[in-house]
Parts: structure tokens; C-alpha cells; sequence
């Protein structure tokens, strides 16, 4: 393949880790630098526990597969990497000096990118992602079917994880083309659980009640996921301007006379919404879909991972791709090579991005938080939004996970006046990024080809919905319609039941981090040949990779481990459990020595290993399964905990947790303030504030972050208008015009 990446060779060392305990984290950021054009070699031991798990099908194409050999074998091959990807225990890694310090001393140009076991002040957690999220109490933070903790199968540590690593390897590949210097990160799965939480973890000291609300109880949003006559669901969704008038008439509902917004501060929202069941139910699915998008009204229908693949659309934007007899999910970055441009000037800063200018023309979550990411890594971002505000400071939690660092610029893009502004700006940036749907950007003179005749040299970056081309391109798309269409709310719900939306906006999310890495990619292929890039990601690809090792063969789903009715795991060796108490714990059971030890501590189990249920030996599973249940309810939960870990098997306590208790164990931890996972600064509307924190770690540098802060509306005009060269009548003029605001103080 072709790309930015052609002619880097990566090198994944996997040692005592799994696909199945590592999940994206292990196996997607090798495939995304795949996709990009890099050679990719994957030394890896088989574990047990993955014998029967088909998902590294999809995350392993095209990567040459070696068993790991002596410490001399494996030096050689990372002494001609470019790139290395490193996981597993500490024992089989830096204390076979494998890790960054001995490896750089002798290859200053590696770039190596370490997952570790997560650590906290509760200790060292095993790398699975089950373990970590039960560890953390994260279980414990979506309703289930059930009463207690569930597993939630939302792949949030591994695709967190995974961002991570691929937003680091990009960033510190372009410093090593213009310092020569390779670099080191290192990340964890608790660090990539929470890199997909930003919207959930916040504490302010005056927030509006509202405010503080959602952060201490969490949302109350109806879903508005409805069963139509046939059986088949639909998500609904109407943010957008006029769509809830529009869906009003479509189903022959009361017309509101104050609106959306008034509609849902009063609750009246949420009792049309629960009245919408019994009209939904009326009619099949195909009919409200056809006639929701005939009024402007988005809607999705409700599908399971790995079901969109039929749909002609993912192929021809490249999601969906043909391996043999297989098609598997494509790469969900599109990198475009433009114009050559003159070389970038060097800045000052500190930083990977040091010196690096983005304007940043997003709103939502998705795009801002790909421009955020670039402030973390030091870039200068300006925020342009409308005089008003742009429609997400409503939400202030959005506001507070994606809008960190920046500067405002509050400007009506509309205005005549505002054109010179625009033209400026674009010439001023090195990177250009926005989320609007196809053909606005174009209108606004801010598409492509209008900053590819400005500044031949940016890179652009389109965060999308659904791509930039394709029958699907105009479709309107936000969190909740894209956990409905690639399957995320069917994988969350279990076996038979009915689909669960995850609250925290985990689509956008990794969407936005998807944008950082594409645009990551674009800065380096910038550095690497002088030329423009244009970038194209989407939710849709960052919904799709959520699932990614979901793929067809011929025509017929392959899935691997599914979730249960019950909402507990995989299979015996790898799910949440119940003592006798109530209380839960989760359990991974790796091998087949685990396995017999699990035997030995609670009851006979069958002498096959079966950890896994769906396999060969799923009624092997079952069996085990059943007669484990049994077991752990003669005794407490944390009784159950203490005896298995003393024999040396996986097991976490969870603690239940609601939502306050679950962002004060992240807030309040010493472990996770000394590594920076939590910020603590001054801001105008909250007073003090604390969240989650820059979360990438790589060096060596000086220290480096960006600005704690988080923008009010307009409140750099000034300065950004100054900087790009208005004299102060122009400003003055710009700003009697009204194309231009300026924050009034109080």
C-alpha cells in the first residue's frame, strides 16, 4: 500500500498479552500505520485463551506474524524498525532489556511506543481490558438488564488505548523529521479508558446546578430508540436546526410552541418522547426511515457489528474491503496528496506540535476534540465559533472535554466582512479542520480546494459523518445514530435483548481521536515531501472500528466472543461473577494452569479449557460456566476475590460505584495526578475545575502542556485578529460590523 507511512517499517512486539485481554489496543494501531502504507511485523507468542478468538483476522491483515525468538532476534529485527509497539509484563520486557531506555541508546532514531500494565493507587492491574474497567468500577457505570455491574462491551480501554499509541507514533515521527531523533511514549488501558470519558468526568467548584449535575448523576437524555410494527428499531435523532418541527409533523404530533431546547429544560421532551413508543409502533421501519429522511430528520436503523458491511456505501469509501474470500473493515483514514507548498517556518514552543497553527472551524464533540488533542501536543489552536457561541456551549460538558488550550475567535462566518478574516486564517494555518456536513464547508469558502488555493501546504482535515463522498456522504450523523448503525448498541445490550446506548458519547469520542491521529499523519507526510494533504475520517469508520474484528466470510458474519443475555462476559473464563454477597468480581482465566487451578480452589470443571463459550467446546463452556455460578454463590464476593488471586488467578473486585463515586476515584487519585491524568485549573464560569487531563505522554523534551483553560466566547479576538496582521481600525471595524466579537467583561 501506498501512503504517508510507505517505507516505515513497524515492528509489534506482543509478549504475555492477548488479543482478547488487550482487544483494539494490541492489534489496531499496528493496522491503522498498516493502512497508512508502513510495513508492519507482529512478533507475538500465541495465547491460550485466543485460540478460538477470530478478530486478529481483521486487526492482523497484511502484518508478518513471527514467534518471538531469542532477546538477540529480536534486538535485530528492532534495530532496523522505525517504529516499535510494545507490550506485556515488565519481566518480559525491560527487565529483558527490551524496553525504551536500553533500545534508544542504541537506536536513536526508534520511535517506541510502550503499553503497560495499568497502574493506580489500588496497584497494578493485568492487561485485559476486563480487569482494568472492573478494577476502575467502570462496570458499574451503565444500566443494564440487570441489577448490578455489567460488562460493558464497548471496547472502551482498547480503543481508547489505541488512539493513544497511534496519536503518539505519528506525533513523535514528524519531531524525528526535523529533529533526527526518534522518541518514546507509553500509555495504558486505563489511560485509554479514560481518553473515551472526557465528557463524563468533571468537577467544578460553582458550576450552574444543571451543570454540575450531569457530572455528579449523569445524563437523563432520552435515547429515542424506538420498535416499529416489524419487529426492527430505529434511532431517531433531531438536533439539528428545524429537524423537531419536522419530526412533530412526520408523526402527527402537537407542534411545540417553544422549542427544543425550552422543550427539553421543562421535560416536556421526555413525555413526547415516551408518547412517540406507541406512534413508532404504528408502522415498519422502512416506512419511518424513508419518511424521517424525507423531512430532514436523521434516523438510523439499529443493526449488529459487522452488519453494515453489506452496505454498498462502506465500500466505496473504503471501510469495507476484500481479503480472499473475506471483507473486512478498510482503513478508516483517507489521506489525499495536494499541492507542494513552501516549507513551514520553524516556531517557538515547546512540545511535538511546537510552533504547529490549527484552525480549528468544528463544533460538536468530534472535530474540537481532534484539535484539542493537537493543543495537548503543543500546537496553537484557534477556535473560530459564532458570536453567540457555537451551539456545544450549551452542553458544557463537551465544551469542557474538547475546547481545553484553545483561543476563540468568535466570528460570524456569514458575514461579508468576515471573508478577509476566513482568507487569513487559512493562510495562517498549518492545519485547517472542520466537521461540517458535506457542502457547507464549500459555502463558506473553507472546503478543499478554497485553503488548497489559499495555502497549498495545510493540512485539511474533513471530520465527518459519513465520509465526503458516497450515497451516505449529506447524511447527518451524531453519537447516538452511529452506535445504532455499526452494531455498538446491540453488542452493549447482549444476547436476545434489547440494544443499550453508552451515555458518554464513546462514537464521538473516538472519532475525534481518529481525526488527531489523521491529521498527525497528514503534519508528517507534510514534513517527509513539502506537500498539502487532505485528510477524510468519519464516525462512521471510528463506530465500525469499535467492532473492527467483526468481519464477513462469504456473506456470513464471523463475530467471535459475543456477550451473553445476562450481560456477564464472553464465557467462563473471561466474565464478571456474583458471591454469595450480591457483590461482583470479574475473572480471566488464560490458560489451561489457570484452569486447573480454578479447579482445584472451586469445583471440578471439565478437562477440556473452555473460556470461551461459541467455540468447539461450548458445551464444555457452559458446563463450566453453570457450575462456577454455583461455586462463587457460597461465599462473599471479596472472599472469592482474596482466595483466587492467592493462587495466582486474575481476578478484580468491583466496587459499586455510582457516578459521583466513580469521577471522584479517577479525580481523587494520587497515582493518577502525579501522571497527569487529572488537570486541576481556574475558569471563568466554574471557578475551580478539575478532569480529566492531557493524556498522551511522550518524550524526551522539556516538559510541555498546553494552556489549562478553557475559552469563553471571543475572548482572544483581539489577540488572534492582531496576530494575523489587522491594524486596530480594522479590528474596530470588524467588530462595529458585528462579523467580529469581543469578550465584554463583567
Amino acid at each position: 500500500m501506498s501512503g504517508p507511512c510507505t517505507g516505515l517499517t513497524v515492528v509489534e512486539l506482543a509478549v504475555g498479552v492477548s488479543d482478547l485481554g488487550l482487544g483494539l489496543a494490541g492489534g489496531v494501531p499496528g493496522m491503522l500505520l498498516a493502512g497508512l502504507g508502513a510495513d508492519v511485523v507482529r512478533v507475538t507468542d500465541a495465547a491460550p485463551i485466543d485460540a478460538e478468538v477470530t478478530w486478529g483476522r481483521a486487526w492482523h491483515r497484511g502484518k508478518r506474524i513471527l514467534a518471538p525468538g531469542g532477546r538477540e532476534e529480536i534486538l535485530a529485527l528492532l534495530g532496523s524498525a522505525d517504529v516499535a509497539l510494545v507490550y506485556g509484563p515488565e519481566e518480559l520486557v525491560e527487565r529483558r532489556g527490551l524496553g525504551h531506555r536500553d533500545l534508544t541508546a542504541a537506536h536513536p532514531r526508534l520511535v517506541y511506543a510502550r503499553c503497560r500494565p495499568s497502574r493506580t493507587a489500588k496497584g497494578t492491574t493485568a492487561d485485559y481490558g476486563l480487569l482494568v474497567e472492573a478494577a476502575a468500577g467502570f462496570c458499574t457505570q451503565l444500566d443494564g438488564h440487570r441489577p448490578g455491574p455489567i460488562f460493558n462491551d464497548v471496547r472502551a480501554s482498547g480503543v481508547g488505548t489505541a488512539s493513544l499509541l497511534t496519536v503518539s507514533v505519528l506525533a513523535l515521527l514528524r519531531r524525528r523529521e526535523l529533529t533526527g531523533a526518534g522518541g518514546w511514549a507509553e500509555t495504558s488501558l486505563y489511560d485509554g479508558m479514560l481518553a473515551t470519558l472526557g465528557c463524563m468526568i468533571g468537577r467544578s467548584e460553582r458550576a450552574a446546578p444543571e451543570i454540575e449535575g450531569y457530572w455528579e448523576k449523569g445524563s437523563t437524555f432520552p435515547n429515542f430508540l424506538y420498535r416499529c410494527s416489524d419487529g426492527e428499531l430505529i434511532q431517531v435523532w433531531f438536533g439539528g436546526k428545524g429537524m423537531y418541527a419536522a419530526l412533530l409533523d412526520v408523526l402527527g404530533d402537537e407542534p411545540s410552541a417553544e422549542g427544543y431546547y425550552t422543550d427539553q429544560m421543562t421535560g416536556r421532551l421526555g413525555v413526547r418522547a415516551r408518547h412517540w413508543t406507541s406512534l413508532f409502533a404504528a408502522r415498519p421501519r422502512e416506512h419511518w426511515i424513508t419518511a424521517l429522511r424525507a423531512a430532514g430528520v436523521a434516523c438510523e436503523p439499529v443493526l449488529a457489528p459487522g452488519e453494515p458491511f453489506t452496505d454498498p456505501h462502506l465500500a466505496e469509501v473504503g471501510l469495507a474491503v476484500r481479503d480472499g474470500g473475506d471483507v473486512l473493515l478498510g482503513s478508516p483514514i483517507a489521506i489525499a496528496q495536494g499541492e507542494k507548498g513552501p516549507p513551514p517556518p520553524g516556531r517557538a514552543g515547546s512540545g511535538p506540535l511546537a510552533g504547529v497553527r490549527v484552525a480549528d472551524f468544528s463544533a460538536f464533540v468530534a472535530g474540537p476534540l481532534a484539535a484539542q488533542v493537537l493543543a495537548d501536543l503543543g500546537a496553537d489552536v484557534v477556535k473560530i465559533e459564532p458570536p453567540e457561541g457555537e451551539a456545544m456551549r450549551a452542553a458544557a460538558y463537551a465544551v469542557a472535554a474538547c475546547q481545553r488550550g484553545k483561543r476563540s475567535l468568535a466570528l460570524d462566518l456569514g458575514a461579508p466582512e468576515a471573508r478577509q478574516v476566513v482568507e487569513r486564517l487559512v493562510e495562517w494555518a498549518d492545519v485547517v479542520v472542520h466537521n461540517f456536513r458535506v457542502g457547507v464547508a464549500e459555502r463558506l469558502g473553507i472546503g478543499a480546494e478554497d485553503v488548497a488555493r489559499l495555502n497549498p501546504g495545510a493540512v485539511y482535515c474533513h471530520a465527518s459523518a459519513f465520509g465526503a463522498t458516497g450515497p451516505r456522504a449529506r447524511f447527518p450523523g451524531n453519537d447516538a445514530l452511529m452506535q445504532a448503525v455499526t452494531g455498538v448498541e446491540r453488542a452493549i445490550g447482549g444476547e436476545g435483548n434489547e440494544p443499550i446506548a453508552a451515555t458518554w458519547i464513546p462514537v464521538d469520542m473516538a472519532g475525534g481521536w481518529l481525526a488527531a491521529a489523521g491529521i498527525l499523519a497528514g503534519l508528517y507526510a507534510r514534513e517527509t515531501g513539502g506537500h498539502g494533504q487532505n485528510v477524510v475520517t468519519s464516525l462512521l469508520g471510528a463506530g465500525m472500528l469499535m467492532h473492527s474484528g467483526v468481519f464477513l466470510r462469504d456473506g456470513a458474519l464471523v463475530r467471535g466472543p459475543e456477550l451473553d443475555a445476562e450481560q456477564t462476559g464472553y464465557g467462563p473464563g473471561h466474565r464478571l461473577y456474583r458471591g454469595g454477597d450480591g457483590a461482583w468480581f470479574a475473572l480471566v482465566v488464560p490458560d489451561e494452569e489457570a484452569w486447573r487451578r480454578l479447579a482445584e480452589e472451586t469445583v471440578p470443571l471439565p478437562e477440556r479449557y473452555a473460556p470461551l463459550r461459541g467455540g468447539a467446546a461450548d458445551a464444555d463452556a457452559r458446563t463450566a460456566e453453570t457450575a462456577l455460578e454455583a461455586a462463587f454463590a457460597t461465599a462473599p464476593a471479596a472472599e472469592w476475590t482474596a482466595r483466587l488471586t492467592a493462587r495466582g488467578l486474575l481476578a478484580e473486585p468491583i466496587e459499586d460505584l455510582d457516578r459521583d463515586a466513580f469521577r471522584r476515584s479517577v479525580l481523587d487519585d494520587p497515582v493518577n495526578r502525579q501522571l497527569g491524568r487529572v488537570a486541576a485549573y481556574s475558569t471563568a464560569d466554574w471557578g475551580g475545575f478539575e478532569q480529566i487531563g492531557p493524556l498522551v505522554r511522550c518524550g524526551p523534551g522539556a516538559p510541555y502542556g498546553p494552556p489549562l483553560m478553557i475559552p469563553q466566547v471571543g475572548e482572544h479576538t483581539v489577540g488572534v485578529l492582531s496576530d494575523l496582521g489587522f491594524t486596530g481600525p480594522e479590528i474596530e471595524a470588524l467588530l462595529v460590523a458585528k462579523a467580529a466579537r469581543r469578550l465584554v467583561e463583567p
